[in-house]
């Protein structure tokens, strides 16, 4: 991908005649994704999933210390098919334990796309409606680090967020 837009690039630079009409601009897409106002919800809604998710494992690791503290304390009275349960058991904690940790990470990701989805076809709409309204024939997204010089280029995040109403600077 990367030596596809590289050459694109020289292409459209060393080009005459009608590609030398070619309009390029870039905008810091991470940046405008910080400056949506929504964002703040977002972090929020985000930020309680995660403690909900984080209450629950530990919940779950205070009730295998509970079970470790009861089998330690009866283990000498224990007769070996109780120890072999009890070892069963806690056994079973701990994969519960390490399959809710998985889930949760998971479970965390899909939030973060449900949550951030909106906002990405918002911008990306708005971002070509600008390049439109604009006659932009390319549009480099700066953030990613793809974009080693731009100064041919013409910053349009003023201009997205005209259209987004983000007054923020």
């Amino acid at each position: 991908m990367k030596k596809f837009l590289i050459a694109v690039c020289v292409l459209l630079t060393s080009a005459t005649g009608t590609y030398a009409q070619t309009k390029l601009g870039h905008i810091d897409r991470q940046g405008l994704m910080l400056a949506l106002p929504e964002r703040k919800d977002a972090e929020t809604k985000m930020q309680n999933f995660a403690k909900q998710l984080d209450d629950k494992l530990k919940a779950m690791g205070e009730e295998y210390k509970a079970k470790l503290a009861e089998v330690q304390a009866g283990f000498d009275a224990m007769t070996q098919t109780q120890k072999d349960a009890a070892q069963r058991e806690l056994g079973d904690l701990e994969q519960r334990i390490t399959t809710a940790q998985e889930t949760a990470k998971e479970d965390l990701a899909k939030q973060e796309q449900e949550l951030l989805a909106p906002m990405v076809e918002r911008t990306d709409k708005a971002i070509r409606e600008v390049a439109t309204a604009n006659n932009f024939n390319y549009i480099f997204d700066s953030s990613t680090g793809m974009v080693l010089f731009y100064d041919k280029g013409e910053d349009i995040m003023p201009l997205v967020k005209k259209a987004l109403n983000i007054t923020t600077p």
